[in-house]
C-alpha cells in the first residue's frame, strides 16, 4: 500500500531578484522530516522519475493549494510547473517553467520553501513524486537552502554554468573543464604578448595577428632567399649570408668596387629570372603541342609570348581546340583544294589557319618562302583590282 506525504523543505540556488530554475526536490539516501515523520528512504531514484514523469509535468501551487483548497472547490492556480527530474549528488532536482505569478513569487521571495508530495511504501520507500508546493514552513532540513547567502548560486552550481557543463556534472568534471580553460587562457595571454596585442583582445584578434605574422614571415623568408641566391650562398645558411653581406659593405668605401658588385649580383638575378622563365615558357607549349594544340609551327613565337605574359599565352592557348578532339592525329597531312600547288599543309597548321582567320594558300606560300609569299599577295591583289 502506497502512503502519500506532504512535506516542506527550504530553496536552493536562487537570491534576491533572482528566480530559480532547479529545485531540490527529495533529499538522497535515507531522510526525516523535523516534525519525526519517516524515516524515508530514496532507494532508486531513476525509478522515481521515470514514475514520477509519466504525467509529463507535474504542477507546483502554494501552500499545498491541489491538495487543500481544490477538494472544497477554491482556486488552486499553478505557479509553474515541473518539467524535467535529474538525480545528483545530494537527491532529486526538478526543472521548473515558472509562469509570470510564479516568477513574480520568486522575484520578491515570497516564500522561502518547496514541500515535495511524494508517495512512499510502507517501508518508507518513496515511489512517486506526484507535485510540489511553494511554502514558508520547510520541513526537510536536508535539502539546500536558497536564501542561507546572498552570494547567489553555490559554487558548484556557478562553475558548471559559466563553464558550460550540464547539471549532472560531478565534481570531477568541473576541476577537469576548469584545467582546460586555464590552459586556453594561459596559452591566450603567451600569444597575446609574443603578437604585441592588448590583454583584452579577444580569439578572432589573435587568430587575425597571428595570420599577419605568418605572412610577413613567409614573405621575409623568400627576399631572404633571393637575396641568399643573388649572394651566391645557400639560403639556409644565414651565417655564410652574413659573411658576405659583411664582405660587401667592408668594400662599401670604394664606389666602382661596390657598384660593380651591384651591377654582378642585378646581371645574375635577371639571369637566374629569364632562364627560369624561358624553361617555364619550353615546358608549357612543348607540353601544349604534346597535347594536340595545333600551334607547332608557331612554337617559337608562343614561347617568348608566354615569357613576357605568361597568364595571358595559357588563356588564349587552352582556348585553342586540340586536334585529337577532332579526330585528327598531330603531323598528318591535309591536301589543300587550291590551285596554288607545292607544299601540303599538316593538320595543325590547318586548324591554326582556322584559328586565326588566315588563308591556307597565303600561309603555305609564307612556308615556301619570301618569293612564293611575294607572288601569292601580288596575285591577291590582281584579283581584287579585277
Amino acid at each position: 500500500m502506497l502512503t502519500k506525504a506532504i512535506h516542506h523543505l527550504p530553496f536552493a540556488g536562487a537570491v534576491m531578484g533572482t528566480v530559480p530554475e532547479w529545485l531540490h526536490l527529495i533529499p538522497k539516501g535515507t531522510f526525516t522530516g523535523d516534525d519525526g515523520r519517516g524515516p524515508y528512504h530514496l532507494k532508486n531514484p531513476a525509478a522515481v522519475i521515470a514514475a514520477s514523469m509519466t504525467a509529463g509535468r507535474l504542477p507546483l501551487d502554494v501552500n499545498h493549494s491541489t491538495d487543500v483548497a481544490a477538494p472544497q472547490g477554491q482556486p488552486s492556480p499553478a505557479q509553474g510547473w515541473i518539467v524535467e527530474l535529474q538525480m545528483r549528488d545530494d537527491g532529486i532536482w526538478g526543472r521548473v517553467e515558472w509562469n509570470d505569478s510564479g516568477r513574480q513569487l520568486m522575484t520578491e521571495r515570497a516564500y522561502g520553501g518547496v514541500s515535495p508530495v511524494f508517495t512512499h511504501d510502507k517501508a518508507g520507500t518513496v515511489e512517486q513524486l506526484l507535485r510540489a508546493a511553494l511554502t514558508n514552513r520547510p520541513n526537510l532540513s536536508q535539502l539546500a537552502k536558497l536564501f542561507q547567502q546572498e552570494t547567489g548560486l553555490n559554487l558548484a552550481e556557478q562553475l558548471r554554468t559559466a563553464l558550460g557543463l550540464p547539471a549532472t556534472a560531478d565534481d570531477a568534471a568541473i576541476v577537469a573543464a576548469a584545467t582546460t580553460a586555464h590552459t586556453a587562457i594561459s596559452t591566450h595571454a603567451q600569444l597575446r604578448r609574443a603578437l604585441g596585442l592588448a590583454d583584452t583582445a579577444d580569439g578572432a584578434a589573435i587568430v587575425a595577428a597571428a595570420t599577419t605574422a605568418h605572412g610577413a614571415v613567409v614573405a621575409h623568408s623568400q627576399q631572404i632567399a633571393a637575396i641568399a641566391t643573388a649572394a651566391g650562398v645557400t639560403a639556409a645558411d644565414g651565417a655564410a649570408l652574413v659573411t658576405v653581406l659583411a664582405a660587401q659593405r667592408t668594400n662599401a668605401g670604394d664606389p666602382a668596387k661596390m657598384a660593380t658588385t651591384i651591377v654582378e649580383l642585378q646581371t645574375q638575378l635577371q639571369t637566374m629570372q629569364a632562364t627560369t622563365g624561358r624553361e617555364k615558357a619550353t615546358a608549357f607549349i612543348d607540353g601544349a603541342i604534346k597535347g594536340g594544340k595545333p600551334i607547332g609551327p608557331l612554337r617559337d613565337h608562343y614561347i617568348a609570348r608566354h615569357i613576357a605574359n605568361p597568364a595571358d599565352v595559357e588563356k588564349e592557348i587552352a582556348a585553342i581546340a586540340s586536334v585529337n578532339a577532332g579526330g585528327v592525329k598531330p603531323g598528318s597531312s591535309v591536301v589543300l583544294q587550291s590551285d596554288g600547288g607545292g607544299d601540303e599543309l599538316t593538320a595543325e597548321e590547318m586548324a591554326v589557319c582556322e584559328k586565326m582567320g588566315q588563308d591556307p594558300d597565303e600561309f603555305r606560300a609564307h612556308k615556301q618562302g619570301p618569293a612564293a609569299l611575294k607572288k601569292h599577295q601580288a596575285e591577291m591583289a590582281k584579283k581584287k583590282a579585277a
